[in-house]
């Protein structure tokens, strides 16, 4: 696991995820994380684009800024239209879940570090409550 702390983009694959949404548009993006909802373990990289996926969607949306919001990522959310995403709010918490369920890997991993797993599944939990609000 490359992280560097328990950001959404203090992770390696989660950087490179959010470039590849950039060189898209967020609907096409979002649509690929769309089916990790109904999956029975989630891979490492799938958990990541469950949680970008709601990143961006929390962006678009709610306008929160993540830490990931300077230049290229902030201008790109810019020209994105939030009313082709909302409709997916639902199954985008849905996949977050699993994310902190036990069929996902990148909870397994992040369960091991006792010290940061509690402000891990926090950050989650946020991303969470803001798709609900």
């Amino acid at each position: 696991m490359g992280a560097s702390g328990v950001g959404v983009f203090d992770d390696d694959t989660s950087c490179d995820l959010i470039d590849e949404a950039i060189e898209t548009d967020a609907k096409s993006f979002i649509q690929r994380s769309l089916d990790h909802k109904n999956a029975d373990y989630l891979e490492y990289t799938e958990c990541q684009e469950v949680i970008v996926s709601a990143t961006i969607l929390d962006s678009m949306i709610n306008g929160t800024t993540h830490e990931y919001d300077e230049g290229e990522f902030a201008e790109w959310i810019s020209h994105q239209d939030p009313s082709t995403v909302l409709s997916h709010k639902r199954d985008i918490v849905a996949g977050l879940q699993v994310v902190l369920s036990d069929r996902s890997e990148l909870k397994e991993l992040w369960s091991e570090n006792e010290k940061d797993y509690p402000d891990w599944v926090a950050n989650i939990s946020k991303l969470i409550a803001g798709l609900r609000s």
